[in-house]
Parts: structure tokens; sequence; C-alpha cells
């Protein structure tokens, strides 16, 4: 008998052995379209087994680092959705690849991948290529925090390698949620056991975190950028006040009656566009989108990235996700970031046109956050960043956090803005020489003879900028060529010297005369210091006369905002309408009728009491693919503003 169960045993294990997955089975060697002379990248694809009771399987493309680094980096790039896939990132974003009409690929220059190791992952299971039987889907952050475990367990098991690297976790939009939670678990299990993940860092972009500040910033937002008519501004004040008096009995990841922000703020602002007539209205932006689903749909792909075992094809987002996790009690994550701010350094970034996870509730939730014994940047003040001489936005940093406001940024900004947020990742990672495609970058004013004055120009300036190469501000002024003032020629022995006697008395009138306007400037600029005041990037003067002229008003806005963040001296009326939980935006939902284009009338008053917020998510009844998000057309000049450190009046306990 024992005889007999041996060899079960070593039949078993036979049979493990045969079918357990090794690098080579998930090469990638070759892609439709793609020129043989750009085949150079090492790449990886297929899915992993995470669930075999449930069929369940996760799918990841993993493209190897190009440059060496020491330490070497690995980056896991998630999407949001819930539900939406992370080759949007891949072949709109971050990748090394962009899709074109004829379904070739071309090759990005601001991909990720030349100093670290990227994988795109589709979670939770349903999600894009990742699949498993329908009725097991995740319910909770709980579930899906130990399925991506599970997953990077034996991902890591079939590229060992990789344990040693660096890791990051990356993503966007409700990844804003995913992340933490990932993050946390990872954290926990290292207590528990030796250091199984090497994780360093977390990278989150337009995140949705805090239910309590990002329904306040839909709605201040919305008002601040004129999106709301007044009938809808009404309208949206009291589906306000509705989600506040929700967000007072308890607050989770997504409050359903808080969604009507949104949906009040779309209404009110949708406009035809010629390329885009009714009722598109912008919803098929990006446009590369149609040509990324039918290349991820061709039959010809299926074999070279190992996806045979998916039988339904790519859909971009999945509403059988989002509608798994309509119930899920989980707490926010804006609840872990400050214990995780303790093991590594987190960086949020915002595109400044973002709408749905828009950068005033990422100022909220850090204006109101304490870590490391502080509430907020606790007086760091932001420094502008330039590649070459053009100003890309601002970076704030303190305590392990980083905050970076992204100039004409969208929901999606490294599709909008691909160098900067590609210097900004080199930055994170401690890598590239402060060198971007070639072009230097900086942060902080340390060549001033390069920094523009008013507008920030959108053209790259054809004269060489100076590099940030050295750890000294006096060696980059020294070594950079632009940095060089014009010396007036000497006076000669024959000029009069009697004349700069006068020039003497008018120069001591002048420097008197400047000291007061100084003066009055400073004092200025405290008020609005304490006033929590923020103006747009698009219109933020840069040269030190302008910043002068500004305290007269002369480059002043007319919409500057006030932080929520309860102003002790004045108050207007976005103080007092402070919203305390974000939405889920119900993207399929999104449809009107030719009645719909009137402004409705308003039901209540604005609510005067401390309001909450909640998270971005997809929903499409019909499980067709829908964006990772809902995009209307935006003005040039959006605001990218400072934090305020002062306490936003909304309960963010």
């Amino acid at each position: 008998m024992w005889k007999q169960a041996l060899h079960c045993v070593i039949a078993l294990s036979l049979l493990f052995t045969a079918t357990a997955q090794k690098a080579e089975d998930y090469k990638v060697t070759d892609l439709p379209g793609l020129d043989p002379d750009d085949n150079t990248l090492s790449q990886y694809a297929g899915h992993i087994a995470v669930s075999p009771e449930t069929n369940g399987h996760l799918f990841f493309w993993m493209i190897e680092q190009v440059e060496k680094t020491t330490p070497e980096k690995l980056i896991i790039w998630l999407n949001g959705g819930p539900g939406c896939s992370s080759m949007d990132g891949l072949f709109l974003e971050n990748g090394p690849f962009r899709i074109q009409q004829n379904l070739s690929l071309a090759i990005n220059p601001a991909g990720w991948q030349q100093y670290a190791t990227m994988v795109y992952v589709d979670q939770p299971v349903g999600t894009g290529f990742s699949f498993a039987d329908t009725n097991s889907y995740m319910h909770n952050m709980t579930q899906i925090s130990e399925e991506f475990t599970t997953f990077l367990d034996k991902f890591l098991d079939v590229f060992p390698h990789l344990r040693e690297q660096e890791m990051y976790l990356a993503g966007e939009s409700f990844a804003g949620t995913y992340i933490p939670y990932f993050a946390s678990r990872m954290v926990e299990l290292n207590k528990k056991n030796e250091i199984k993940y090497n994780l360093k860092g977390l990278a989150i972009g337009n995140g949705w975190i805090s239910p309590v500040h990002q329904y306040d910033a839909y709605y201040d937002f919305g008002v601040a950028k004129g999106l709301l008519t007044t009938g809808y501004a009404n309208l949206a004040a009291s589906h306000l006040k509705a989600c506040h008096e929700v967000l007072e009995t308890q607050v989770t990841i997504n409050v359903e009656v808080c969604e009507s922000i949104i949906q009040d703020i779309m209404d009110s602002s949708v406009h035809e566009k010629k390329e885009e007539p009714f009722p598109d209205c912008g919803r098929n932006w990006p446009y590369e989108l149609i040509d990324v689903t039918r290349y991820l749909r061709q039959p010809l792909l299926k074999p070279t990235i190992h996806t045979e075992k998916q039988s339904v094809g790519w859909l971009e987002c999945s509403t059988g996700v989002g509608r798994a996790l309509a119930d899920d009690q989980s707490e926010p994550s804006y609840d872990l970031l400050p214990l995780l701010l303790e093991e590594m350094r987190i960086l949020l970034f915002s595109g400044e046109a973002d709408l749905i996870c828009n950068h005033f509730g990422t100022e909220y939730l850090i204006g109101n956050m304490t870590w490391a014994g502080k509430t907020g940047f606790a007086g760091a003040k932001p420094k502008d960043w330039f590649i070459g001489q053009e100003f890309v936005g601002q970076y704030t940093e303190a305590r392990n956090l980083s905050y970076v406001l992204i100039k004409d940024g969208s929901h999606m900004v490294p599709y909008d803005q691909p160098l900067p947020t590609l210097d900004m990742i080199n930055r994170f990672l401690g890598v590239g020489d402060n060198q971007v495609n070639g072009q230097p970058s900086r942060v902080g004013d340390k060549t001033a003879a390069t920094k523009p004055s008013g507008k920030p120009s959108t053209k790259p300036s054809k004269k060489p900028a100076p590099t940030n190469n050295t750890t000294e501000a006096s060696e980059a002024q020294t070594s950079d060529p632009t940095n060089v003032t014009e010396t007036p020629e000497p006076a000669t022995a024959k000029e009069d010297w009697s004349k700069y006697y006068n020039w003497g008395t008018s120069a001591l009138i002048v420097v008197i005369l400047f000291g007061a306007i100084a003066g009055f400037c400073w004092y200025r600029s405290r008020k609005n210091a304490r006033q929590g005041y923020m103006s747009d990037l698009s219109t933020q003067p840069k040269g030190p006369l302008s910043r002068l002229f500004a305290m007269f008003g002369k480059f002043g806005s007319s919409d500057h905002r006030k932080l929520r963040l309860q102003d002790p001296e004045e108050s207007n009326e976005l103080d007092e309408l402070v919203v305390e939980t974000p939405t889920l935006f119900n993207a399929e939902d999104y449809s009107y009728s030719d009645d719909e284009h009137e402004a409705p009338r308003p039901r209540t008053e604005p609510s005067t009491k401390p309001q909450t917020t909640t998270r971005f998510a997809i929903a499409d009844d019909d499980d067709d693919d829908d964006d990772d998000f809902d995009d209307d057309d935006f003005d040039d000049d959006w605001g990218m503003d400072p934090i305020d450190d002062k306490k936003k009046g909304a309960k963010a306990e």
C-alpha cells in the first residue's frame, strides 16, 4: 500500500515539475507590426495562476530595463477602474510602444523601461487579459490584496532575479486605492517572515485615495473652473449636502450618493465639437484607444504573448469587476498612508487639468494628513521644475512624501506629458543624472538666467539649458554658459566723475523706494500665504519682477482659489462647502436626451456643513470596453497651486 502511495507522490511531483512555468515559457520573441530593427527589448508575457479552484489567472507583460543600474529597479504598473487594463499604461502612457492606425508599432521615446524593468499587470481577475469564473470575482480590497501577493509570489518564483531589485508599485486613478492596500499587505508579510519584498516606494498619479477630501474637490474644481452653470451648481450643492449626510455615519471607498456631483459637472459642461458630435462629446479620448483595442484583439497577437487561455478577448474595462466591488466596505486607502510613509517614500503626482481625480483633492488630503508628527507639508514650499528652459510643473517634498503638480497634464499624465513624467519617475528612482532624453532638468531656481518670466513657454527653446549634475548650486551656476549677465564697459578716465555723485543720490532714492515697495510686497505675500492663496500654473509669474508686479495685480487672476483648509481670517462660499467623500463615476450612465441639455432647477441650497468624498470607478451595463476615465474638454488655463498646510474643516480624522 505504501508503495502505491509513494508512486502517486512521485507521479504528482513529476506532473508538477512538467507543468511548472519557467521564464522561457513566457518569452516574447516577436510582435505583430513591430519592425525587426526595433525588436531589441527583452520581453515576457502570459498568465500566472492565482486561484486554481476558480480558474483565476492574472496576466502580466514585462519589459526588462535597458541600461543597467546599481541596484536594478523594478516597477509594477497598475491602471485603475476598478477593472481597467494596465495595457492602457503600456500602449498609451509609459510603455515602449505606440500603436499606429495601420496597427504597426512605433517606439515611444519616453518609455520608462530605460532604467527600470516594467511589469504591467491586469488585475484583479476579470480585468483585461486576466480571467476567472465569473462568479468568483473579488468583493473587497482584502481579497484583491491577497490575490495580488499570491500573483507576486508566483511571478517572482518564475523570475527569481527580480527579488534582488528595488521594487516600486506605480499606477493611476483607482490604483490610488490598490497600491496602498498592496503595499500595506507586503509590509505586514515582511514583518511576519524574512524580508520577502524589496519594496522601496510607491508612485500614484491622479489617485483615488480619500473620499473625505476628493468629493469636496469635485464641487470646488467645478466651480473654480466654471464647469458648473448656476442651475447645475445649485443641484451639485444639494447632492454634496446629501453626500455629507451619508458620510457622517460611515466613510468607505465608494459612496454611491456622492457620485451625482461629478455627473452634475458633466451634464453642465457638455458641448459638441465638430469632430466629436453629441453624444460622444469627448468620450473618445484618448483617440488612440480605438487602435489599441484593434491591436490587442487581433488573433495574431495571442500566441506571441501567450494569452490563448483567455477566450473572451481583451476589454479595456470590465464592468463585472466594478459590480463585484459595489458593496465593498473597506476603508479608504488614505488611512494607510501615514504608516506607509514610515516605511518608504511615496510620490503623489497630479495633472493640473484632470477632473475626475483632480489636484484640488490631492492637495486637500495632503494638507489634512498627519504623518511623522506633523500635519501637511508643514512649511515646505513648492519648487519650480524645468526641463531645458521649459517650466513643466512644481515639486513639494517633506518627510518621505513628494507631491508633483504637472503643467497641462490630464488624468493620464504620461499620455499628455511623456517627457516630464519620465523625468519625474527617474528622479524618484534616483537614476538618469538629471538628464531626460538629452535635455537637462532641474527642480528649484538654481539658474535664474533661464527661468521664464510670466507665462511659461510651451515651445522648446533653442538656447541650451544648464545641466543639473552638480550637487552645489554655485557649481551649477558657474558651469552654466547661459547664466551670464552682460557687464557694462568700465568708465574711462575722461568721463566726468561728477555725474556719478548725481547718480548715487538718485540710486539712494530708488533703493529707499524699492525697500518700501518690497516691504509692502512681503506683507501682501505673507497674507496670501496665510489664506492658502494658490495661483494657476499657466499664469503664474516666474521672474522676480513679475512676482513684484503680481502683488499689485498686474499678473493677478480673478479666480484664485482658497484651499479647504479653514482660513482663520477670511472665508468664502467654497470655504463653507466642504465635501468629505469621493464618488463612483458611472461612465456608462452618461447619456442625454434633448431635454437634458437644459440646466435643471436647483433642488436645495448649498450646505454650510463640513463634507466628505469617494472613489473613481467605471461601470458598464453592456460589458463593453470603456475608458479608465471620462474626460471633458478643458480650457488652457488651469490652476496649479502650492499646498496650504492648515487643516481643512472636514471630518478627516
